[in-house]
């Protein structure tokens, strides 16, 4: 009997076995997958292509299809509403950047239908478009100057109740508001990037601190403190004129309760156009120079003045580098936004109120409350005169040998002032020693180097300021039972006109020579 044969293979024929089977169905399956594709394939090879809802075209080189789309994003405009407002912009000039490189890869992997983006599409999404983000950054130091302007524009500071000083009557409270850039440049943001063509600016909105209703019943009807200066009215001053006008504006009608204290520059603000203010003189370092609000500190030493004549506690003065023609030494104050203020407290037991008119050539500053009863004094003395240099400036728009005075000379001062404050109710009175100094003015002359004068030339007009004159002694008072000012003064060696000219204090009565 024989037995039967078992047939056997090696290891290694097995392994060949399954190794072919496996390349085999390994082949079958990609052979599937390109003959015959799914319908979530068919579907991705059908989808719209889009950027930011821009289609994307089928043909043409990527690099110049991703320019052209980035040149009509950035050219579409966004419509900006802000308080009522519209202001319509493109994209570019709000401070959208498109990334050309990463965009033109988007579209590259958008067409190709077997890129890791296209296939995930086509698992979420099916069959909808594909909308590609813009590749859109914000560059905020191109939009932020325009931002600011916009807040410029909108902003308002809260305005209080205020009391009409001539007529007694209360006006009412005004809200403020204030655009906040930098959330405004967030939604500006979010709008670029999102490809929104709205966007609201962020606007908040601040209210006032006193109320008319906190003013209801308030006695204004006596004028504690008082007085006056003067201005030139013609037509070539009239921008430091209009700057009076700004300044008083912002003060008068003001309330200061009792221990309050009234802060110049916190009222006035900043002297810039964007505050209301126009070029005018002012004086920088001892000379007149051209400065946004001159004419500011008249307004300020005008109101000094009236404060000191009603005996409030003056916390913040300072006196100004040069004597000024509209004030007397020792009652200016030199104010500029932010360091030099004018500071001072109601230190009555009942509200005060400033009026400021700034009409026909004149400023008028008053300090109204309930009652008036303190009569004030104002004594001031010259103790030192210090005479002025004299500078000359070579000048080629003049003819050679030409001398015209560009700035006239004014000498400087020390004085010694004092304040005394009597309370006529309880016969009581005290004194205040102040000093002050005033440095002397260069001189300063345009000495012409342009060669021969022309036929017919004629020199320009130089500094048309008279003399500086000022008494060595001066006596005034203001108060109960007195009308306006009481005045008593002795000229002494520097109150008449000519004495500048004496020896040591040169400054010729002639602009021209």
């Amino acid at each position: 009997m024989k037995s039967a044969k078992r047939q056997s293979t090696s290891p290694q024929t097995g392994a060949t076995f399954w190794i072919t089977a496996i390349m085999l169905a390994c082949a079958g399956l990609l052979m599937g997958y390109v003959v015959m594709p799914s319908p979530k394939v068919r579907a991705a090879e059908a989808a719209i292509l889009r950027v930011a809802g821009h289609a994307i075209p089928d043909a043409g080189e990527p690099r110049e299809v991703a320019l052209a789309l980035a040149r009509e994003y950035l050219r579409t405009t966004v419509t900006v509403h802000v308080n009522g407002e519209t202001f319509v912009k493109t994209r570019a000039a709000l401070g959208a950047t498109v990334d050309a490189d990463h965009l033109r890869a988007l579209i590259v992997d958008a067409r190709d239908r077997m890129s890791a983006m296209r296939r995930l599409h086509t698992r979420v999404a099916g069959s909808a478009s594909l909308d590609i983000p813009m590749p859109v950054s914000l560059d905020a130091d191109r939009v932020m100057p325009w931002l600011m302007d916009v807040k410029d524009h909108v902003d308002r500071q809260p305005q209080d109740a205020r009391v009409d000083t001539q007529t007694l009557a209360i006006r009412h409270e005004e809200a403020g508001r204030r655009v906040d850039a930098f959330k405004s440049l967030d939604l500006i943001n979010d709008a670029l990037t999102n490809g929104t063509t709205q966007v609201e600016l962020v606007v908040e909105h601040r209210a006032a601190m006193r109320t008319a209703a906190s003013l209801q019943g308030i006695q204004i009807g006596a004028v504690l403190g008082e007085f006056e200066t003067h201005y030139n009215a013609a037509d070539t001053a009239q921008d430091r004129t209009f700057n009076l006008r700004i300044a008083a504006s912002k003060v008068d009608g003001m309330v200061v309760m009792p221990g309050e204290v009234f802060d110049f520059n916190g009222h006035v603000g900043e002297r810039s156009e964007a505050n209301g203010f126009r070029v005018a003189p002012v004086i920088a370092e001892g000379e007149l120079v051209e400065g946004v609000g001159g004419g500011t500190c008249q307004i300020a030493g005008s109101l000094h003045a009236a404060v000191f004549f009603a005996g409030l506690p003056i916390l913040t003065r300072e006196p100004h580098s040069r004597p000024s023609f509209y004030i007397k030494m020792g009652l200016d104050a030199m104010v500029s936004y932010p360091n030099m203020n004018l500071r001072f407290q109601n230190d009555m037991p009942f509200p005060i109120a400033i009026g400021l008119r700034v009409e026909h050539g004149n400023v008028r500053a008053e300090i109204r409350g309930m009652q008036r009863s303190r009569t004030v004094t104002f004594l001031r003395r010259i103790d030192r005169i210090l005479p002025f240099e004299e500078r000359e400036d070579q000048d080629p728009t003049l003819p050679t040998g030409v001398r015209v005075l560009r700035q006239r000379g004014v000498p400087g001062f020390k004085i010694s002032r004092w304040r005394v404050i009597e309370n006529v109710a309880v016969h009581q009175s005290f004194r205040e020693h102040m000093e002050d100094v005033y440095p002397a003015t260069t001189q300063i002359w345009r000495v012409g180097s342009g060669g021969p004068a022309p036929t017919g030339f004629v020199a320009p007009p130089g500094d048309s300021h008279p003399e500086y004159v000022a008494d060595e002694y001066l006596i005034t008072t203001e108060g109960v039972g007195i009308e306006g000012l009481q005045e008593s003064r002795r000229p002494g060696r520097s109150g008449t006109y000519g004495w500048s000219s004496r020896p040591g204090y040169d400054a010729p009565l002639s602009f021209n020579r």
